[in-house]
């Protein structure tokens, strides 16, 4: 392993002086009050406030810019920096009002005597940091008739320089300790003014926008954070403009980041798919999927039944169909409301469809699921024996596509097959009339594989619809529960003979509305055998492994239907509470050259309320569930 030097440059503190005027006997004076004081602030070098000189002994100082202001318990300057000012070291601020204290001095000046206020988003300025986050804040002390403080920074500095020859968009970072990164900050306050702790600030991402083109020379970026103990870390995700990213880790042991500290890593080469640890960098086997050196790659993966019936009424009412606008809407929410990197979908029709009369792809957009790859036109005229009675024979819309998030993903041999429900280890390719042979509405599979760019892991993604239980007129006429049963544990059989195949030494996740639970009883005392079936063989499920771990949400525990109940009245909640009806699933498999695991677990409740009945827009629940490559 490679070690790199970690450069840390001290940030120069300013220096205020505050005289009070007294009696004025100077004409320069004539017009200031007695309650009225003179701020002096003083630096040593010329420069600008936000602009970072060249290192001197390994101070960086920071110097006044124009516009600048200060307060003084929550009294803002009269004035700012003028245009003449700029980037000079004495600059006398004017507080027209009486004050007591003690001095609570903050910059950028402010209404409020301890809040600083961070923005969620920074913006890239060519050597140097955003100004709207060169907070400072400090107590003056008096002696004689004088006043002076020194301001203490509130945020540190991260910086890196970075050669390549793509255009970055953005940089989004977090703290992988929960520390908060912008927002509204309090400082703490005693009888002397600020005590130096603060609580506060906003969850989330922070975002630097930089829109840089890099080249084969460095470029340089400077991230303003507040200064704090990062118990984990940080991570900056640095995105192409065709989103396309490269992992940074920084500080992954943890790092306390002083206020008057500009932390300056390595330079290094952008290469999206790439994870780099700023500390210790490793060498990688390539520049596009080597090992990450930290915490293990993830994606989100998601199902979502949502067969719906384009017009029918019922009671003279169209709650639950196409038709119905609020349907629609409530379809494309949940969709979006799942945030997934892949979306598995079943029981797709022609109106579903890209180009369709209400396609998924449409209703997805409209509600700001963007940036993906749709793949739903695979075959939906799917052969029916006659389920619902003999004499029915029709060609049913059970087909199952996915969308992913192009950005994030290459995609390579991508088809689908048909699942023989009459003999084992049977399955016949896209390129038969194999549903003339299996003779099912409900047994293909759709199948790609993908690379995931950030990290280089490979795996296989299979989309699946399993049988009900009867469809066969032999099996409707005889009520032959045995038969119905071996059948639908072939099909079972066979969808685990093919994933393997087709998979080899690569992990895949399969998915789908499988139509059995993990019990045949509410009590939980009957297992079902297809489950047990399908989880044999090194098959886990999302939901049992979240379980298992403790991590899986109480509510989750209390309700894991994946049905809404939607088909069987107003009540959506009535499925919800019985284990067999968690029947929508997301199984993941081991591969011999790494493993996969379920980390969370959660389905997408989205309903619309209408004549004071609430529904669903299918009768399941999205399931979402995020993974990582170990």
């Amino acid at each position: 392993m490679m070690k790199h030097p970690v450069i840390i440059w001290i940030l120069a503190v300013i220096v205020l002086g505050l005289t009070p005027s007294c009696a004025k006997n100077d004409s320069s004076e004539a017009d200031h009050k007695e309650d009225t004081m003179i701020l002096n602030a003083s630096v040593s070098e010329q420069g600008s406030k936000t602009i970072l000189g060249v290192p001197n002994n390994g101070v960086c100082e920071v110097l006044w810019k124009t516009g600048d202001r200060v307060s003084v318990n929550g009294i803002l300057s009269d004035n700012a920096v003028t245009v003449e000012e700029n980037g000079t070291k004495n600059v006398d601020f004017i507080i027209n009002a009486s004050t007591s204290a003690p001095y609570k001095v903050l910059y950028p000046g402010t209404t409020s005597e301890n809040v600083i206020s961070l923005p969620s988003t920074q913006n890239y300025v060519t050597g140097s940091f955003d100004a709207a986050a060169a907070a400072s804040y400090g107590n003056a002390q008096k002696s004689g008739d004088n006043y002076s403080v020194q301001l203490n920074n509130f945020c540190g500095l991260i910086g890196f320089a970075v050669k390549g020859s793509v255009m970055l968009d953005r940089i989004e970072v977090k703290s992988l300790g929960s520390e908060k990164l912008h927002g509204n900050f309090t400082l703490a306050i005693d009888a002397s003014g600020f005590t130096g702790a603060f609580s506060g600030g906003t969850a989330g991402t922070l975002v630097y926008d930089c829109d840089v083109a890099l080249s084969n020379t460095d470029t340089y970026f400077y991230i303003a954070i507040p200064a704090q103990a990062y118990a984990a870390g940080i991570e900056a995700l640095v995105y192409q403009a065709d989103g396309a990213f490269m992992r940074l880790k920084f500080w992954g042991s943890g790092y306390t980041l002083a206020s008057n500290k500009l932390v300056q890593f390595p330079s290094f080469t952008y290469a999206a798919g790439r994870t780099e640890n700023l500390v210790s960098i490793n060498d990688l086997t390539a520049e596009n999927g080597g090992e990450p050196t930290a915490t293990p790659p993830g994606i989100s993966v998601a199902i979502y039944n949502v067969y719906q019936e384009e017009s029918r009424e019922t009671s003279g009412k169209t709650y639950m169909y196409l038709t119905n606008a609020n349907v629609r809407e409530a379809l494309g929410t949940a969709i979006a409301g799942t945030g997934a990197d892949i979306i598995g979908f079943n029981e797709l029709d022609a109106n579903f469809q890209n180009g369709g009369s209400y396609s998924l792809k449409t209703l997805a957009e409209a509600k700001g699921f963007t940036g993906y790859t749709w793949e739903l036109d695979n075959p939906d005229d799917i052969k029916d024996e006659g389920w619902l009675s003999p004499s029915y024979k029709t060609y049913n819309n059970y087909a199952n596509g996915f969308a992913y998030k192009t950005a994030l993903f290459d995609i390579a041999d991508y088809n689908y097959v048909w699942l023989s429900h009459t003999a084992n280890n049977t399955y016949y390719d896209s390129r038969s009339s194999a549903y003339d042979k299996s003779g099912n509405p409900e047994t293909t599979c759709v199948y790609a594989k993908f690379t995931h760019k950030v990290s280089g892991k490979q795996f296989y993604l299979f989309v699946t619809h399993m049988p009900t239980e009867k469809h066969t007129i032999s099996e409707i006429e005889s009520d032959d529960e045995d038969a119905v049963a071996a059948r639908r544990l072939r099909v079972v059989n066979n969808l685990k003979y093919f994933t393997a195949a087709k998979a080899g030494s690569l992990p895949y996740v399969v998915v789908g509305d499988f139509n059995f639970g993990p019990y045949i009883d509410t009590k939980k005392t009957q297992i079902q055998p297809l489950y047990t079936a399908m989880t044999s063989g090194s098959f886990v499920n999302a939901y049992d492994e979240v379980n298992d771990s403790g991590n899986l949400s109480g509510f989750y525990v209390n309700y894991p239907g994946t049905q809404t109940g939607s088909n069987w009245g107003a009540d959506y909640m009535k499925n919800l509470i019985y284990p067999q009806f968690r029947i929508d699933h997301i199984f993941l498999h081991d591969g011999s050259s790494q493993a996969i695991s379920a980390q969370s677990y959660k389905t997408i409740r989205t309903t619309y309320d209408v004549d004071e009945d609430t529904w669903c827009p299918s009768d399941h629940f999205p399931v979402v569930s995020y993974i990582t490559f170990d």
